[in-house]
């Protein structure tokens, strides 16, 4: 089955996450899509405090797979040094 996945940051400084997660999905997503991804964005919160990478994958063992990839530990260690607080969440597709 289809998953989404959101990750939702709370931090003062959006502009570090951003920049983070711009790199990290042109990177690693955009020029060689992992198997199983369908598509990313990076999305803004209109309070100005909150960033969120989401996801869908065509099930959620290719998710897990592309989670334990030393690139996205890599780069969701370092937005964890600049957020507030973050939230994982997993959404099954119908």
């Amino acid at each position: 089955m289809a998953v989404a996945y959101l990750l939702r940051y709370k931090t003062s400084k959006p502009g570090d996450i951003l920049t983070q997660l711009r790199a990290y999905k042109e990177r690693e997503l955009d020029r060689s899509p992992p198997a199983g991804l369908r598509h990313a964005r990076l999305l803004t919160g209109s309070d100005g405090k909150t960033v969120a990478f989401y996801s869908e994958w065509d099930d959620a063992d290719g998710l897990e797979e592309m989670r334990d990839s030393v690139p996205w530990e890599a780069c969701f260690d370092i937005n964890d040094v600049h957020a507030d607080a973050h939230e994982e969440i997993v959404f099954d597709i119908d």
